[in-house]
């Protein structure tokens, strides 16, 4: 019967030295207490990577509406957000992590590439004389498209416009609160 090597393996030396016996080592600088040339500038810059609660907040707020950073074919940046879902709180979210000043381009428009296009969040994309209304006058998109919609008395999945809008302002109340609360509970 043939027994593999590593059973009969017994070794010749030990692999560490005895430490006990050795003394302690002796720090870089009189003054120093053991952090051998850390300093304080080295973990205000560990702090740094980790962001700030708000920035956390607003990324996944944007997450959650689905918004993309978009390479275009041009070699320039956008923000894709879907129309449905644009608001004021997704511009201060886009705000807060710090991409307020690339152009906002809605992602069921005309000029965004394919690639983009897949939906995963709640709710319907506006139809798209809607979405070019709201492209030609971006400083006011969120109350226009409102506006129109309404106006059109337009129904998402067979609902009224004021049953869907209430809806979902249901639903971003219910969110909040969730996120508030968890916000607020001790860890």
């Amino acid at each position: 019967m043939n027994r593999s090597r590593w059973l009969d393996w017994k070794p010749r030396a030990e692999i560490s030295p005895d430490f006990a016996s050795s003394e302690p080592s002796k720090p870089s600088r009189p003054s120093s207490v053991g952090f051998g040339g850390s300093t304080l500038a080295q973990f205000s810059k560990i702090e740094q990577q980790f962001p700030p609660p708000e920035f956390a907040f607003a990324l996944r707020k944007l997450n959650r509406a689905g918004a993309r950073l978009m390479d275009l074919d041009d070699g320039s940046r956008a923000v894709g957000v879907w129309s449905d879902l644009d608001s004021p709180e997704i511009r201060a979210a886009l705000e807060a992590v710090g991409l307020e000043k690339l152009p906002v381009q809605y992602l069921d428009g005309t000029g965004v590439s394919i690639r983009y296009k897949v939906r995963r969040v709640e709710g319907e994309p506006v139809p798209l004389e809607v979405v070019a209304e709201m492209e030609e006058r971006p400083q006011d998109a969120c109350k226009l498209r409102d506006r129109l919609l309404k106006g059109m008395n337009w129904c998402p999945q067979g609902s009224s416009w004021e049953a869907w809008k209430s809806a979902k302002l249901s639903r971003l109340c219910k969110r909040t609160r969730v996120i508030r609360r968890a916000a607020t509970k001790p860890t």
